[in-house]
C-alpha cells in the first residue's frame, strides 16, 4: 500500500513539475509579447470585461442573454479574477493556465484507470506538450478549456462503473453541465461514450436509468443559458458548419483536401512523436478492448471530418484522448528502454514547447506532409503603439463618450465598433492600417474604407488624421477624428435645398412607389457646417425595403412620417457630389404609418424565417402560426414601444404543437422570431416608435394625444 502511494505521489509530482514548467514559459511569454488581441481572442476578452460589469451589477439575466453563441463559464471565471486584479490579459490567461492543469490531471488519472500510472503520465506530458496544446495556452479561448472539462467527464464517466453507482452518476451530470456551459460542442465529445458504456454495462437497466439521469442533470443545470436559445440553435450550428465555412472559402467536406486536412495536421497539433505512439496505441486499445477509449477519439473526429468548417481548435478536445492511447503504445516499452524512452519523451516535450513558444528551432517543417513542425507562436516585442492611440483619443475627445472605428480586428469612456458599412454614421474617431488587415474574407472591408478616404476628398476632409503610428510589421496606423468645423461657401437657404434634394436620391435606396413626398428642414446657420436641427420626411404611401440587395422584400406602408433630429452630415460631400453623406443623429422618430394586414402578409411571406407564417390582426394583437418541421408555433404578439430599440414584442397564450407553453418559458419559444433585438443591432442611431394600434384592418403607429 505504501509502495502504491509512493508511486502515485511521484507520478503525480512528475506531471505538477511538467505542468509549472509549462506555467513558467507562458507567464515569461506573456511578460515578452506586446500584441494586442485579435479576433476571437479579442472577442472573448470583451465579454470577460462585460461580464466583470454585469457581475458588480448583480446582473446575472444580462450574463445569460449577453451571447448569443457561447456560454458564460470561462469568461465569467476570467471575470472574477479580473475583479480582483483588473488586469484583463492577465486575468483571463491564468484561467486558461488553471484549465491546462485540470486538464493535465484529468489526462493522467484516465491514462492511470485504463492502462496505469506511468501511462498516465506519459498521457499528461504529451497533452501538456502538445504543441498546439500549448499554442492554445497562448491564448484566451474556450477550447483548451473545453479539452480539459472532456477529459475530466470521461474520468467521472469510468468511476460510474457503468452508470451503476448513483453518486458518481450525479456528479457526472453535474460535470456535463459544466461542459456545456463551456462550449456548446462539448456534447459531441462525450455523447458516444455515455452511450456506449451505458449500453455494454452488466446492469444494462439500472445503466440505462443512471445514464438518463445524468443526462438530465446536466441539462437542467445548463438549460438557464440554452433554454432560451432552444429554437435558433440548431440553425446557427449549421450555418456555421457549412454555411459560413463555404463563404470563407472551405472546400467541399467530401473532397480530398477536406478529408486529409485534419490526419495532415495531426503531427503539428499533437507532436510527431505523439502520433507515432498514437497510431500504435490505437492497435493496442482495440486489442485490449478499451472501446470507451476508441469512441472517445473516433466518434468526434469523423464528426467533425464531415463538417465543411475545418479548424485545429475543433478537434483541440480529443487531444486528451489521443494522449492516453499514445500513453498506452509508450507502456509496452519495459526495463532500461523505458527509461531512455522517458529521456525521448522528455526531449520531444522541451523540443515542441520551445519550437512553439519561441521558435526555437524555427522553420522546420515535415517532409512529405507541407506542414510545419509546430505552429510557431513567439512573442512578439514589437511596440503596436495600442496605448498611444487609445490616449490620444482619449486626449482628443477630452475624455468625452465616443464611437471609434477599429479597421484591423480598460477603463476609457469609448465604445468600440467594427468597420461601418456604406457611410460612418455615428463614428467619431477610426483606426485604420496599411499593409496586411486580416484574411481574404475579412480584408475587404478595411480595404474599402481606406480607398474610399484616399478618393473622396469630403470624407477625407470631415475625417482629418490627428496621429500616425510606425508598426512593427512595417505598417503604418492612422487616427482619424471627426471634426465639422469648417463651412460650405453657399447661403443657408440654397444649402437647405442640396439637403433636401440630397435626402430625396437618398430615400431612392429604401423606397420605390413613393407617392406624396415632403422634406422639411428645421436649421440654422450650423447648417453649413452639417448640422440640421431636424429633417421631417412624409409620404402618402411607399414602398419600403433594402432595394440595393437583390431580392430584398418591400413593405408597402401609407402616411408615413418620419423624424431625425439634430442630424449631422458632411456638407462638402452634399454640396460637391449631391450625394447625402449622413455621419449622425440623435434619434430617429417614426411619428405615423398605416400597414395594411395584406400588405404585412405578402411581406412576411419574403422573409427567411417567416416563409411557413401566417399573421392575422386582431384588436390590439397580431395572431402568428409558424409552421415548421416539427411541432407548429402559434402566439397573439402585441407590439409596444421599446426605450433600448423600436418596438418590443409580447407575446401571450403561445402554443407549442397546440400544447399550451407555461409562461415562464414563452420567450424561449418567441425569441427565435423576435426581429426586435436584430433591427436594434444593425441600427447606428437610436429609433423610436410613437403609439401603436392594432385593429382588425391595420396597424397604425401615431404621435400620442
Amino acid at each position: 500500500m505504501n509502495e502504491t502511494r509512493s508511486a502515485a505521489a511521484r507520478e503525480w509530482a512528475i506531471v505538477g513539475g511538467v505542468y509549472l514548467a509549462l506555467v513558467v514559459v507562458a507567464a515569461v511569454w506573456l511578460a515578452i509579447d506586446r500584441r494586442p488581441p485579435e479576433w476571437d481572442h479579442a472577442n472573448h476578452l470583451e465579454r470577460v470585461v462585460h461580464c466583470a460589469e454585469d457581475l458588480a451589477r448583480g446582473d446575472v439575466r444580462t450574463i445569460i442573454e449577453r451571447s448569443s453563441f457561447y456560454p458564460p463559464v470561462v469568461p465569467c471565471t476570467a471575470a472574477l479574477v479580473y475583479r480582483l486584479a483588473p488586469s484583463d490579459a492577465a486575468a483571463a490567461q491564468s484561467v486558461i493556465l488553471a484549465f491546462l492543469g485540470l486538464g493535465m490531471a484529468a489526462v493522467y488519472l484516465l491514462g492511470r484507470r485504463v492502462a496505469g500510472g506511468a501511462e498516465g503520465v506519459v498521457a499528461a506530458v504529451v497533452f501538456g506538450c502538445a504543441p498546439f496544446v500549448v499554442f492554445s495556452a497562448q491564448r484566451f479561448q474556450l477550447d483548451l478549456p473545453l479539452a480539459a472539462m472532456v477529459a475530466i467527464a470521461l474520468v467521472v464517466i469510468l468511476l460510474t462503473e457503468g452508470f451503476t453507482r448513483l453518486g458518481w452518476s450525479l456528479v457526472a451530470g453535474l460535470v456535463f453541465a459544466v461542459g456545456m456551459l463551456t462550449k456548446p460542442p462539448f456534447a459531441a465529445y462525450v455523447i458516444v461514450p455515455v452511450l456506449l458504456v451505458a449500453a455494454v454495462s452488466r446492469r444494462r437497466r439500472r445503466a440505462a436509468g443512471y445514464a438518463a439521469l445524468a443526462i438530465l442533470v446536466g441539462a437542467a443545470l445548463s438549460v438557464p443559458w440554452y433554454g432560451p436559445r432552444l429554437f435558433g440553435f440548431v440553425p446557427q450550428i449549421a450555418a456555421r458548419s457549412f454555411k459560413q465555412a463555404a463563404e470563407s472559402g472551405h472546400p467541399d467536406p467530401l473532397t480530398a483536401t477536406a478529408l486529409l486536412f485534419y490526419p495532415t495536421w495531426l503531427a503539428p497539433q499533437l507532436g510527431v512523436l505523439a502520433v507515432v505512439l498514437l497510431l500504435v496505441g490505437l492497435v493496442v486499445a482495440v486489442m485490449r478492448r478499451q472501446w470507451l477509449v476508441l469512441a472517445a477519439l473516433l466518434a468526434p473526429f469523423l464528426l467533425f471530418e464531415l463538417l465543411q468548417n475545418k479548424n485545429l481548435r475543433y478537434t483541440l478536445p480529443i487531444m486528451p484522448v489521443a494522449a492516453v492511447l499514445a500513453g498506452m503504445a509508450f507502456g509496452l516499452v519495459k526495463g532500461r528502454a523505458r527509461a531512455v524512452g522517458g529521456i525521448v519523451l522528455a526531449l520531444a516535450c522541451a523540443l515542441q514547447v520551445s519550437a512553439t513558444a519561441l521558435s526555437v528551432p524555427a522553420g522546420w517543417t515535415l517532409p512529405g506532409l507541407g506542414v510545419p513542425f509546430v505552429l510557431e507562436s513567439p512573442p512578439g516585442t514589437g511596440n503596436w503603439r495600442h496605448r498611444e492611440i487609445m490616449a490620444l483619443i482619449s486626449k482628443d475627445s477630452r475624455g468625452e463618450p465616443a464611437t471609434v472605428s477599429v479597421v484591423p480586428n480598460d477603463n476609457l469612456p469609448l465604445q468600440f465598433t467594427r468597420a461601418w458599412d456604406g457611410e460612418p454614421i455615428g463614428i467619431e474617431y477610426m483606426i485604420l492600417k496599411t499593409g496586411d488587415v486580416g484574411p481574404s474574407w475579412t480584408a475587404e472591408k478595411p480595404r474599402r474604407i481606406a480607398e474610399r478616404l484616399r478618393t473622396d476628398a469630403s470624407l477625407a476632409r470631415v475625417f482629418p488624421a490627428i496621429g500616425e503610428f510606425q508598426l512593427p510589421d512595417g505598417s503604418k496606423a492612422t487616427v482619424h477624428a471627426r471634426r465639422l468645423t469648417e463651412a460650405v461657401p453657399v447661403a443657408p437657404p440654397a444649402f437647405a435645398r442640396e439637403v433636401q434634394a440630397a435626402v430625396r436620391r437618398a430615400l431612392a435606396d429604401v423606397t420605390a412607389d413613393v407617392h406624396g413626398l415632403e422634406i422639411d428642414l428645421v436649421y440654422d446657420d450650423t447648417l453649413l457646417r452639417g448640422h440640421i436641427g431636424r429633417v421631417d420626411v412624409r409620404a402618402a404611401s411607399a414602398r419600403v425595403g433594402e432595394l440595393k440587395r437583390p431580392g430584398s422584400p418591400l413593405l408597402r406602408v401609407g402616411d408615413v412620417r418620419f423624424i431625425f433630429e439634430d442630424v449631422l452630415v458632411n456638407p462638402f460631400g452634399v454640396h460637391a457630389t449631391g450625394r447625402l453623406s449622413p455621419l449622425d443623429a440623435r434619434r430617429a422618430v417614426l411619428e405615423r404609418v398605416t400597414i395594411r394586414e395584406d400588405d404585412l402578409q405578402a411581406f412576411l411571406k419574403e422573409q427567411k424565417g417567416f416563409r411557413t407564417a401566417s399573421v392575422k390582426l386582431e384588436p390590439g394583437v397580431l395572431a402568428f402560426a409558424v409552421s415548421l418541421p416539427g411541432p407548429d408555433v402559434a402566439a397573439r404578439v402585441r407590439v409596444l414601444p421599446a426605450s433600448e430599440r423600436p418596438f418590443a414584442l409580447v407575446a401571450e397564450h403561445v402554443t407549442l404543437g397546440g400544447i399550451p407553453v407555461p409562461a415562464m418559458l414563452v420567450d424561449w419559444v418567441v425569441r427565435t422570431w423576435d426581429p426586435s433585438p436584430r433591427i436594434a443591432s444593425r441600427l447606428p442611431i437610436p429609433v423610436t416608435l410613437s403609439r401603436i394600434d392594432i385593429t382588425p384592418e391595420a396597424i397604425r403607429i401615431s404621435a400620442r394625444p
